[in-house]
C-alpha cells in the first residue's frame, strides 16, 4: 500500500471529524510536506474536504457513505444502483464489465467501486486493489499470462525467481482488467476457469494449485459480443455502459468540467474564471476523447494562462486558450468561476436525500389523492427547493442558462412575469434530478392535464428547451413546474389560441406583447420561414392543436392564407367552434386576447371580431369529427372531467371522452343542433334527457341500476372487453358513493356537510311529500355539497332568473327560505343560477 492510501486510509479510521496535516504526519511518522500533497490529492480526488483558513482541516466527505460519482443521481443512476447491487450481492459479489467509449470514466468508476465496497465493509480498508492494462502487453501473450497467474522459475526464458500474479495479490480485494478485449483466448479461458473453481496454476506449474478470492472488474472500449469469448462473457453476469460526455446531461456535463477546472487550480494555486463562449464550447466538445481529451486541453489552456497571466490572482481563460470556437445557433451559457480555495467534490452533485424524501412523499399522496389543502402544501414545499442551493450553483452557468430561458420563455413568451422570483425554486428542482415513480407519473399527468392544462403546457415548452435528461426526468420535472407554476395562470380561459405568422420571430414577438399585456397566458404562437406556404403552417398548427382542448372553441390568427383551406385541414382535430382571423396584427390579437381573458360568449366575440376588425374572419361551428362520447353533468365541468378519467384510459384512442358544460348540451339541445351529435356515440349525464332525442343518452346514476348497467354495457361492448366494462363500473360505483364525494370536498369536512346537505334533502321531501331514492339522493349529494365548496371559493354567479311558472316561483321561495342557515354559516350567497340548477333536479319530482 503506497502512502496516499496509507493516508487516506487513516482518515478513515479518525474519529474525530477533522484532521490537520501535522496530526496526520505524527500519527504516519512521515514528512508534513508529503502528508499535505497526498492530501491535496485526495481532495482533488473528491475523497476528502479542505476547510479554508488556519490551519487547514481535513475530512471525509459526507462519511463516504455514497459511490460519488457525477450522474450517480442523474443519468448514470440505473448504473450506479446496479453496481452497487453487484458489490453487495453475498457472498462474494458479482463480476462487472464496464463499456464505453476511451476516456469516458471507465477506470475512474472501477476505482470508485472499491472505494464503496471499503466504505460498505464489504471488503477490509487495506484490502488490494490491482490494475492491468491488458493492451499495454497485447503482443505479448505469455507476458501476460505470466503478470495475471504468476509463473515459477524457469517458466520461460528469464525467469529467473518465483513470482506471485496479479490474481493472488489481488486476494480479497478486486483486479481491474482494463482493454480486457486485448486478452488472447487462451488467457480468457484460464480466467473464466479461474471465476468458476477460484482456483488457479502459476505459469510452469502444473501441479500445485493456487487458491484466490478475487472481484473482477472489466472494461473495454469494444462490443463485448464481438471480442470475448461467448464462454467467458458468460461469467459476467453484470454489464453497464457509461456513455459518451456530448451524451450526458448539460449539467452532468458542467459538472465534470467545474471537477477538471478545480483540479488544474488547486495545482496553480490560482483561482480560474472560463468565459461564457469557453463553457460554451466546452461543454458542446464532441471528441472520441471524451473527458480524458478534456482533461488534456483544459490542462494546456491552464497553462498557457498560467504563463500569459503570471502575476494575476485570478486567471482568465477564453475560448481562444482552448483552440475552440463556439458553433452558431448555440445556447451559450455563463462564465464560470473556480476558487482554489474551496474543494469541490462529487457529493455536491448529489441530490438533498431528505428535501427530496418528504417531497416525494407528499406527491405520492396527491397521486392517491387529489386534495387542495395536500397541493398547498406541495407548492409550498416546491418553493422551497431553491433553498437548499448554494452559491456557487447560482453562479454556475447552467443557471445562467436556466435564468435566460426561464425569462424568455415563462416571463415573456407566455407572460408570466408576476412568477419570475420562481425561477430558482424552479432551477432547485432542475439541479436535483427528482424522478417520480411510473404510476405516480401516469396519474399526476393526469392531474396536470385536466386541472392545469396551461400551465402543463408551459411547462413542456420551458423543458423542451432546457432538458437534456432522459424521458423519466423530463416527465418528472414537467409535473413539478406545473405544479410550482399553476397559481399563475388562469386556467378558467375556456379558448384556445394561435398566432401564425411568417418571417424569423414575428408571431412569437406578438405573443409576447400580449400574453404580457394581459398578465397571462391566452396565446402560443408559431414563426413560419417566410417561404413557407400555407400545407407548412397547417401541419405545424395540427401538432399544435394535438396538445389543446379545444371543446369551448379555438381562435386561428394568421397573417395571410386561406380562410377555407386552413379550417378543412385542421378541423378533424377540433371539438369545438374556430374562428380563423386573416392578417394578423399585436392590435387585434390584444384585442381578442382580452375577449377571450374575460371568457365572452364565443358567438359574440366572433361577430365582433367581424364588425370591429374590418378584415377577413371566418367563423366555423365546431363539431367533433372523431367518435366521441359526450359527458355534461348539472354539477359543473369538473365532475365530468373526473368521469373522463374513469373511461377514457379504457378506450381506443381514435374515440374522444369529451366533457360538455350541462348549460352548453342544454342549448344544443334547445336549439336542436342535432349536427353537433353526428359522431356521438352517446351521451352520459346526470339528468333525464328527453326518451325522443335523436342520439343515445343516459343518467349516469341509472347506471346504478340494472337496466341501466346492462344498456351501458351493450353500447361499450363494440370498443371495450369485458374486463374492462367491468373495471369501468367498478370505478364509477366509488365515484358516485358518499365517500366518493367526500374525497372530492376539497375544504369542507365531508361529514358534517353531507349531514347538512341530508337535512337539506329533508327539508324538500318534507315540503313536497316526496320520498326520493337513492340515487336521486346521490345525485343531490354531490351536486349540492360542491356547489356549497364552490360558492365559498369563487362567490355567486350574477344571474337574475326571470321566473313565470307559479310552482318555479314557489320553489325559488322555499329554496331561499330552506339555505339561509348555511348561507350564514358559510358566508356564502345561492344565487337564483344555483337555484334555477336545483329546480332541474327536482321538477320532475315536484
Amino acid at each position: 500500500m503506497n502512502a496516499k492510501e496509507n493516508i487516506f486510509l487513516e482518515i478513515q479510521k479518525m474519529k474525530q471529524e477533522y484532521i490537520t496535516a501535522s496530526e496526520l504526519a505524527n500519527s504516519l511518522e512521515l514528512s508534513r510536506s508529503v502528508v499535505s500533497h497526498y492530501l491535496n490529492e485526495l481532495v482533488a480526488d473528491g475523497k476528502i474536504s479542505k476547510s479554508a483558513g488556519r490551519p487547514v482541516r481535513f475530512a471525509l466527505i459526507g462519511g463516504q457513505k455514497k459511490c460519488n460519482f457525477i450522474g450517480a443521481n442523474g443519468s448514470l443512476k440505473p448504473v450506479i444502483e446496479k453496481v452497487k447491487a453487484a458489490v453487495m450481492y453475498p457472498p462474494n459479489g458479482l463480476n462487472i464489465l464496464i463499456t464505453g467509449h476511451s476516456g469516458v470514466g471507465k477506470s475512474y468508476l472501477a476505482g470508485k467501486i472499491v472505494d464503496f465496497a471499503r466504505q460498505q465493509g464489504i471488503i477490509a480498508q487495506d484490502a488490494p486493489y490491482k490494475v492491468l492494462n491488458c493492451a499495454d502487453y497485447a503482443n505479448n501473450p505469455e507476458l501476460i499470462s505470466s503478470i495475471l497467474f504468476g509463473h515459477v522459475k524457469g517458466a520461460y526464458t528469464g525467469a529467473e525467481n518465483h513470482t506471485e500474479g496479479l490474481l493472488k495479490l489481488a486476494d480479497q480485494g478486486f483486479l481491474f482488467l482494463d482493454e480486457v478485449h486485448r486478452l488472447s483466448s487462451e488467457s480468457q479461458e484460464k480466467l473464466f476457469n479461474f471465476i468458476d473453481t477460484g482456483s488457479f496454476y502459476k505459469m510452469g506449474d502444473s501441479s500445485h494449485v493456487q487458491k484466490a478470492q478475487v472481484r473482477l472488474i472489466l472494461a473495454t472500449t469494444e462490443d463485448p459480443k464481438e471480442v470475448l469469448l461467448t464462454t467467458f462473457l458468460r461469467r459476467i453476469p453484470i454489464k453497464i455502459e457509461i456513455p459518451s460526455y456530448i451524451e450526458r446531461p448539460l449539467t452532468e456535463r458542467l459538472d465534470i468540467l467545474r471537477l477538471l477546472f478545480y483540479t488544474e487550480a488547486l495545482t496553480l494555486q490560482k483561482d480560474l474564471r472560463i468565459t461564457g463562449p469557453a463553457i460554451t464550447a466546452l461543454v458542446n466538445l464532441d471528441n472520441q476523447g471524451n473527458i480524458g481529451y478534456l482533461k488534456s486541453i483544459i490542462k494546456v489552456a491552464c497553462a498557457s494562462a498560467y504563463r500569459q497571466q503570471t502575476e494575476a490572482n485570478e486567471l482568465v481563460l477564453d475560448v481562444q486558450h482552448f483552440g475552440l470556437q463556439v458553433n452558431a445557433g448555440i445556447q451559450e451559457l455563463g462564465q464560470l468561476s473556480i476558487s482554489y480555495t474551496r474543494p469541490i467534490s462529487t457529493s455536491e452533485l448529489d441530490n438533498q436525500s431528505e428535501y427530496i424524501g418528504e417531497l416525494t412523499e407528499l406527491l405520492a399522496r396527491l397521486a392517491a389523492e387529489r386534495d387542495s389543502s395536500l397541493l398547498k402544501l406541495i407548492r409550498r414545499k416546491l418553493i422551497q427547493s431553491g433553498d437548499v442551493l448554494a452559491e456557487w450553483q447560482l453562479a454556475s452557468s447552467s443557471h445562467y442558462l436556466h435564468q435566460k430561458l426561464y425569462l424568455e420563455i415563462i416571463e415573456e413568451k407566455f407572460g408570466l412575469a408576476k412568477s419570475s422570483y420562481l425561477e430558482k425554486s424552479a432551477y432547485g428542482l432542475y439541479w436535483q434530478h427528482i424522478r417520480l415513480k411510473e404510476d405516480e407519473l401516469n396519474s399526476l399527468a393526469a392531474l396536470c392535464a385536466n386541472d392545469f392544462s396551461r400551465a402543463y403546457h408551459v411547462s413542456k415548452c420551458f423543458y423542451k428547451e432546457l432538458a437534456q435528461y432522459d424521458q423519466g426526468d423530463y416527465r418528472s420535472l414537467v409535473i413539478l413546474l406545473t405544479l410550482l407554476i399553476s397559481e399563475y395562470i388562469d386556467e378558467k380561459i375556456k379558448l384556445r389560441g394561435i398566432l401564425v405568422a411568417h418571417g424569423s420571430g414575428m408571431a412569437t414577438s406578438i405573443q409576447k406583447v400580449v400574453n404580457s399585456l394581459c398578465g397571462n397566458y391566452i396565446f402560443d404562437a408559431l414563426d413560419m420561414p417566410i417561404d413557407s406556404g400555407i400545407d407548412c403552417i397547417i401541419a405545424e398548427t395540427k401538432k399544435l392543436l394535438s396538445t389543446f382542448n379545444t371543446t369551448n372553441g379555438f381562435v386561428l390568427m394568421v397573417d395571410m392564407g386561406s380562410l377555407g383551406q386552413l379550417y378543412a385541414a385542421i378541423k378533424d382535430q377540433l371539438d369545438g367552434d374556430l374562428i380563423v382571423i386573416d392578417n394578423l396584427t399585436t392590435l387585434t390579437a390584444l384585442d381578442m386576447a382580452l375577449k377571450m381573458q374575460s371568457n365572452e360568449d364565443f358567438k359574440v366575440l366572433a361577430e365582433k371580431a367581424e364588425q370591429d376588425y374590418k378584415i377577413s374572419v371566418q367563423y366555423y361551428e365546431g363539431f367533433s369529427q372523431a367518435p366521441n362520447i359526450l359527458i355534461s353533468c348539472i354539477s359543473g365541468i369538473g365532475i365530468s372531467e373526473r368521469v373522463k378519467e374513469i373511461i377514457e384510459p379504457l378506450l381506443p384512442p381514435t374515440i374522444k371522452v369529451i366533457p360538455l358544460d350541462y348549460s352548453s348540451l342544454k342549448e344544443k339541445i334547445t336549439t336542436k343542433e342535432w349536427n353537433y351529435f353526428n359522431n356521438t356515440l352517446f351521451v352520459l349525464t346526470t339528468m333525464d334527457l328527453d326518451s325522443k332525442l335523436p342520439f343515445k343518452h343516459i343518467n349516469l346514476y341509472n347506471l346504478l341500476d340494472t337496466d341501466g348497467e346492462n344498456t351501458l354495457r351493450l353500447w361499450l361492448k363494440p370498443y371495450l372487453s369485458s374486463t374492462q366494462i367491468d373495471n369501468f363500473f367498478k370505478n364509477l360505483l366509488q365515484f358516485f358513493s358518499k365517500e366518493g364525494i367526500a374525497s372530492r370536498l376539497a375544504f369542507l369536512n365531508p361529514d358534517k356537510v353531507l349531514k347538512e346537505v341530508e337535512d337539506i334533502n329533508s327539508k324538500y321531501e318534507v315540503f313536497y311529500h316526496l320520498r326520493l331514492d337513492g340515487k336521486v339522493k346521490l345525485n343531490l349529494y354531490l351536486h349540492i355539497a360542491l356547489m356549497i365548496e364552490r360558492l365559498m371559493v369563487q362567490g355567486p354567479n350574477n344571474f337574475k332568473a326571470e321566473l313565470t311558472d307559479s310552482k318555479e316561483k314557489q320553489f325559488f321561495m322555499i329554496t331561499h327560505s330552506i339555505f339561509h342557515p348555511l348561507e350564514i354559516k358559510y358566508n356564502i350567497h345561492v344565487s337564483d343560477y344555483e337555484i334555477s340548477l336545483l329546480y332541474e333536479l327536482f321538477k320532475q319530482f315536484i
